[in-house]
């Protein structure tokens, strides 16, 4: 309906809405905001000139055109320098944590094969222990535990 003239006529606040893409509250915010007069009252409900609908859709409009101008403009220009910094040490952050994990990562290992290393040379020695053990027992018992 943005391209559609508003012919002069009388609406109640829900058409206003309805025709300016706006909300009631908003109807009611500008009216109050501008000492508009309702040009008729039927019981609760107002009626106000239709030319509401213009002038809310052009401050509407305005109000559009800034908000991109912001977007588009020098703020832009500004938010993307400090996200573009940001980004570069968040980058040097990842980079530092990264080396952090592959040094963990790389003494892990070294921790796991000393463990390993440590494992064997407790079976090992259990082993020489026992055999040496086995081999005294057989070597220290006296004749009469021979004949069993």
């Amino acid at each position: 309906m943005s391209g559609k003239r508003v012919e002069n006529s009388v609406l109640t606040v829900s058409e206003i809405a309805e025709k300016a893409g706006v909300s009631r509250n908003k109807v009611w915010s500008f009216i109050r905001r501008n000492g508009i007069k309702a040009e008729e009252k039927e019981g609760n409900s107002f009626k106000f000139d239709s030319k509401i609908v213009l002038e809310i859709k052009e401050k509407q409009g305005k109000k559009q055109d800034k908000d991109s101008n912001k977007v588009n403009g020098v703020v832009s220009d500004t938010v993307l320098e400090i996200l573009q910094k940001q980004l570069e040490i968040k980058d040097k952050q990842i980079q530092k944590q990264q080396e952090t994990i592959d040094y963990f990562k790389n003494e892990n290992l070294t921790l796991r094969l000393e463990s390993s290393k440590q494992r064997k040379l407790l079976e090992d020695r259990e082993s020489k222990l026992r055999a040496v053990s086995e081999n005294d027992l057989e070597r220290n018992k006296h004749w009469w535990q021979f004949w069993r």
